[in-house]
C-alpha cells in the first residue's frame, strides 16, 4: 500500500457510490471536508486525477472508474474475510444476498426453495430479489443470483441446474384455423403474443431466422402470456415450465417443434462469497432439489 491510506481509500468509494461529497457524507457519517481531504490526498499519493469537480457536479474520471471498480472488490474480499475469520466455520449463521430470475420459476420454484432452506436454518437470513436483467454481483453485493442464458464471466463459481426448453405454442383452434404453419416465416402474417423482447431469434441446428413480433399482443408476464394462448389469441413463445402441462393435456398445441431451444438456468456467485459457508449450503440444497421441484411444475401430480 505504501503511502496510500485505507481511509481515503474508503472516502473515495463512498463518494463514487453516492456521487458528490455531500451525499457521501451524509450515508457515512463524516464530514464533507475530511471526506475532500481524504480524496485529495489520495489522488497526490497516486499520482492521479480520479474525479472531475465542477460546481454542479462530480464524475469519475476514465482512470477513477477503473480504480473504483478494483478498489470495490478488493473491500468485498476484505469484508468477507473479516467476517469468515470472526464465526466459527460451523455456524450457518448471517445474511445471504440472492437476486433470482422472476415468474414461475422464481416465485414457485427458486422461493419456495428457499422457504425450506430457511426452515431448516432458521440462523440464516435471506434476502430474495426478482429481475430479469443481468445484475453485477460486486457492485449489487449479491451473494448469489440465479439465471437463465450462458454465463461468460469463467472468474465466477457456477453450477448449471438443468436445461428450460422453451417452445411456440398455440391453442387448438388457433392451429385450425392457421393450419399452414409450417416454417418460421409464417409467423410474420399471424398475431403474436410477446414480451419485452421485439423478435424472436429461432434456432434449428445451424440455421438462424429472425422474426420481428409487432402484431398480436404484448404483454411482460409468462403467466398472462399463457392465458392469451390459451384464449386463442395467438401464438406464443414460452418455457416449458409455463406450457408442458397444457400441451400433455391438449389445451394448448406446439408448433414448429423443430426450433424449439434450450436455455440452461444456473446458480452464480462470486468466488470470496462461495468462500462462506452459509453461500456454499444454500447452493448445494438448491441444486439437490432443484431437478425434482422443477419436474413437479412441468407434470403436477406427478411423482415421476
Amino acid at each position: 500500500m505504501n503511502d496510500i491510506s485505507w481511509r481515503g481509500i474508503r472516502a473515495f468509494i463512498y463518494v463514487s457510490e453516492y456521487r458528490g461529497f455531500t451525499a457521501a457524507a451524509e450515508a457515512s457519517g463524516f464530514s464533507k471536508a475530511s471526506l475532500s481531504q481524504q480524496v485529495t490526498n489520495l489522488e497526490k499519493t497516486l499520482g492521479v486525477q480520479l474525479l472531475h469537480r465542477t460546481t454542479r457536479q462530480l464524475r469519475l474520471t476514465e482512470v477513477g472508474e477503473g480504480y473504483y471498480r478494483r478498489c470495490k472488490q478488493a473491500f468485498v474480499m476484505i469484508d468477507t474475510a473479516s467476517e469468515w475469520a470472526s464465526r466459527k466455520t460451523s455456524e450457518l449463521k448471517g445474511v445471504i444476498r440472492v437476486n433470482s430470475v422472476g415468474g414461475v420459476i422464481g416465485e414457485e420454484l427458486v422461493a419456495p426453495l428457499i422457504m425450506s432452506f430457511q426452515q431448516q436454518h432458521p440462523g440464516i437470513e435471506v434476502n430474495l430479489e426478482f429481475s430479469s436483467i443481468r445484475v453485477d454481483l460486486i457492485e449489487d453485493h449479491y451473494d448469489l443470483v440465479i439465471r437463465m442464458g450462458n454465463m461468460p464471466d469463467s472468474g465466477l463459481v457456477a453450477r448449471t441446474l438443468r436445461s428450460v426448453i422453451t417452445r411456440y405454442v398455440a391453442s387448438p383452434t388457433f392451429v385450425e384455423q392457421h393450419n399452414k404453419i409450417i416454417k418460421p416465416e409464417d409467423l410474420a402474417e399471424l398475431p403474436l403474443i410477446y414480451g419485452s423482447i421485439n423478435h424472436w431469434a429461432m434456432k434449428r441446428g445451424k440455421e438462424r431466422r429472425i422474426i420481428q413480433v409487432d402484431r398480436g399482443m404484448k404483454v411482460v408476464s409468462g403467466r398472462v402470456m399463457r392465458r392469451a394462448a390459451l384464449a386463442g389469441l395467438g401464438v406464443t413463445r414460452l418455457a416449458d415450465v409455463y406450457c408442458q402441462s397444457d400441451i400433455d393435456k391438449g389445451r394448448l398445441v406446439e408448433i414448429l417443434p423443430d426450433w424449439s431451444e434450450q436455455t440452461p438456468i444456473a446458480m452464480v456467485s462470486p468466488p470470496v462469497k462461495h468462500q462462506l459457508k452459509r453461500v456454499r449450503e444454500l447452493m448445494n440444497w438448491i441444486s439437490g432439489h432443484f431437478e425434482e421441484n422443477y419436474l413437479q411444475l412441468l407434470c403436477p401430480g406427478s411423482s415421476n
